[in-house]
């Protein structure tokens, strides 16, 4: 069914599928956002009001851009591996250890950037991330980092992205998810480490088949990455010794998993397998994405969301 579909318009539907996804998540969460306008005017902001806000985001997401999103790429082919793998837990430990080094490299890498960006413009950017997560409450970000966002981001991203992209081959299907992945944050802090998570993600789920090893591991990132570091924090400040050998412990790991992440790479990245497609194709796929227009949408919907996101 592959042969039949031209590969051009194959990427621009699946492209033009993320773009709806984006543009009618971004409109409903402004829509939803002008309705609850009037009660912060009213009432002054309030955590009730900010918990409301968050899950109005989330339900524009995911509960109005996604059902149109997942009905789009239900109607172009895909191809589900039918043999899955299984990993041991010593493997997942290592992927864990691996992930987490490269989500504060590539957090680094932005942080520079931004840096860097601001001191040539003179403008002081700050880390839209950090900000957000300051002014939540430890069990909103529990609900939405840790159980909503895996789920429905490495179905998103994976499931229904891989599936359609593997007969292109491995690589395709890696390099494509870590992208859109990465464009979907909207900003330079997370692009980077989110494209990098994004391509391993991706490639783990094109090997086994199994998106739960995907959401286990996105899970425990965002739970060490977002939720324990605040809470250790408070703790610390708060004067409680276990939370400070619990905080000085977690950044000693973090340091540490980026060493290893960058020996296991730079040792083992030529030995990583790799499976080709079948589909033929007549230019690489950079062009045939250059000659799509539902990529040049996409993208032009995702710079959009950089610069005003």
């Amino acid at each position: 069914m592959y042969n039949l579909m031209d590969t051009r318009r194959q990427i621009s539907r699946i492209c033009w599928a993320y773009t709806a996804f984006l543009a009618v998540s971004t409109a409903a969460q402004i829509f939803f956002g002008a309705l609850l306008e009037p009660l912060v005017l009213i009432f002054g902001q309030s955590r009730a009001l900010e918990r409301a806000a968050l899950l109005v985001s989330e339900f524009a997401m995911y509960g109005i851009g996604f059902p149109l999103f997942a009905w789009l790429m239900g109607r172009i082919p895909s191809c589900e591996m039918k043999e899955k793998k299984k990993i041991s837990m010593g493997q997942f430990l290592g992927m864990l250890v691996l992930c987490y080094g490269l989500t504060y490299i590539g957090n680094m890498l932005g942080s520079i950037l931004m840096e860097m960006a601001g001191s040539i413009s003179g403008t002081d950017y700050s880390n839209p991330v950090t900000d957000v997560i300051g002014q939540m409450d430890l069990g909103m970000v529990f609900l939405t980092a840790v159980l909503i966002a895996p789920v429905m981001e490495e179905l998103v991203f994976r499931k229904y992205l891989v599936d359609r992209l593997v007969p292109y081959g491995q690589k395709t299907a890696v390099l494509l998810s870590g992208l859109f992945f990465g464009l979907f944050h909207g900003n330079f802090y997370q692009f980077f480490y989110a494209a990098v998570l994004g391509a391993v993600f991706a490639w783990l789920y094109s090997t086994t088949g199994r998106i739960r090893y995907n959401i286990a591991l996105h899970m425990l990132i965002n739970l060490m990455g977002g939720v324990l570091p605040m809470v250790l924090s408070q703790g610390s400040e708060a004067g409680n010794l276990f939370a400070f050998l619990g905080y000085g412990f977690l950044n000693i790991f973090a340091y540490v998993s980026m060493v290893i992440s960058v020996i296991l790479l730079a040792s083992h990245y030529r030995q990583i397998p790799w499976f080709s497609g079948w589909v033929f194709r007549r230019e690489p796929m950079l062009v045939t994405c250059l000659k799509a227009p539902g990529f040049w949408a996409f993208l032009a919907g995702s710079v959009l969301l950089f610069v005003f996101g």
